[in-house]
């Protein structure tokens, strides 16, 4: 049992290292170059084959732009759960409640909100250059415009676009209309 933790533990730091690699857009030689360590060894910890020490993890943390906790320090299991008895929201100027649904875990992949937007309101046309955005209708009816086109949608009804695409919502409702909103890449900073 002992060995299968063990084992379990590398293939985990070797893909969050993969992971925040291939985010920085950095060939192994390159962030071999950085940590001061061989590619080889970097392959290795990355497929599971060599742990590397503290100070080589250290080492390819500073590299990589980010700490040590990054590989070491796992999600508190208490903290991967949003309880409606205690919401997190976006503190911004807006009309707009945008309550913010995703934990901050390591190789976040997405972020997701659900977003109460009061009657007549419009979000601004946005567009990204890389990702997915979905958007589920649980309340109301809106309008959601994508490049050209205009989609009457209302609870129940889905949209999944890609993010290059330039959008914006309007609420339709005489109430508060209520979305659901998933995308990539993560938007919201860790912490």
């Amino acid at each position: 049992m002992e060995k299968k933790k063990k084992s379990m533990m590398k293939r985990s730091l070797g893909g969050l290292l993969k992971a925040r690699r291939l985010e920085q857009k950095l060939t192994l030689q390159e962030l071999a170059e950085k940590a001061e360590l061989s590619a080889a060894f970097l392959s290795q910890a990355e497929r599971g084959k060599a742990t590397p020490s503290i100070v080589s993890l250290i080492n390819i943390a500073r590299a990589l732009g980010t700490d040590i906790h990054y590989f070491i320090s796992p999600p508190v299991p208490a903290e991967l759960v949003s309880k409606a008895s205690d919401p997190q929201y976006l503190n911004i100027d807006s009309p707009i409640t945008y309550r913010v649904l995703n934990a901050s875990i390591p190789n976040q992949q997405m972020s997701a909100l659900l977003m109460d937007i009061p009657p007549g309101v419009e979000l601004p046309t946005v567009h990204r250059d890389e990702g997915e955005d979905i958007f589920y209708i649980i309340k109301g009816r809106v309008e959601q415009m994508i490049d050209d086109k205009v989609f009457s949608l209302q609870a129940g009804d889905c949209v999944h676009m890609n993010t290059q695409l330039g959008h914006n919502i309007v609420n339709k409702s005489r109430g508060t209309a209520t979305i659901l909103w998933v995308g990539t890449p993560v938007l919201l900073p860790a912490g």
